[in-house]
């Protein structure tokens, strides 16, 4: 999303609403097309170990974006990370807690940088552990930017269902994972189910 986003910029438009696409194929043909005759822009993926960090980056390697991969190593000591303004496209793909350092303050929006799309897919602007300071609200299918600087602009696209985006890979993908534990219900004192019974077991312990 934050790839189109930053097409439609780049061409001085807002971006469209979105729909679903029948497959990761068609979506990678159709910004492939987006972006085509556009000065090929960099990315900056935060959680790029992780399953939604690696798809990130592997989409964006599919397009032929050069791409800088970050994890836990790179964000340990606590930032500041200026190096996230030195890129155009910016990924967070993290799951923010307690100790997740803030990638992108409020002060970012007055800054020098090439930064110009946040594609926020952790999308959790209302916990106070979010990384993300320049934006306070979800965007939507129907308008999937928020403008949150003008000059130069600074788009953040963050939509909560965006799996939703390929639906039937989205759900072959969690059925895949959730079937293993599914075949286990057999013996709900192990695995998984065991655990989430002790952790079941210690709330009610302590409410």
């Amino acid at each position: 999303m934050a790839v189109k986003c930053w097409a439609a910029q780049t061409r001085g438009q807002a971006v469209a609403s979105i729909t679903p696409y029948p497959n990761a194929d068609a979506l990678t043909r159709d910004l492939a097309a987006e972006i085509d005759g556009l000065a090929t822009p960099d990315a900056l993926v935060i959680g790029a170990l992780g399953r939604v960090g690696s798809g990130a980056a592997d989409l964006c390697g599919r397009l032929g974006l050069k791409v800088t991969g970050w994890d836990m190593k790179e964000t340990a000591h606590g930032g500041p990370f200026p190096e996230i303004l030195q890129h155009v496209l910016f990924f967070n793909c993290i799951l923010a807690g307690p100790q997740t350092p803030v990638f992108v303050p409020k002060s970012a929006l007055d800054r020098d940088r090439a930064l110009r799309v946040i594609g926020d897919i952790a999308c959790d602007p209302d916990s106070d552990f979010s990384p993300i300071k320049v934006y306070d609200r979800t965007t939507t299918w129907d308008r999937p930017a928020l403008r949150v600087q003008d000059a130069p602009p600074l788009d953040v696209t963050a939509i909560d269902n965006l799996p939703s985006m390929l639906p039937v890979e989205s759900s072959q993908d969690y059925a895949a994972q959730l079937l293993p534990s599914l075949l286990t219900l057999g013996d709900l004192e192990a695995g998984v189910w065991g655990r989430a019974k002790a952790e079941f077991d210690r709330h009610i312990s302590e409410g």
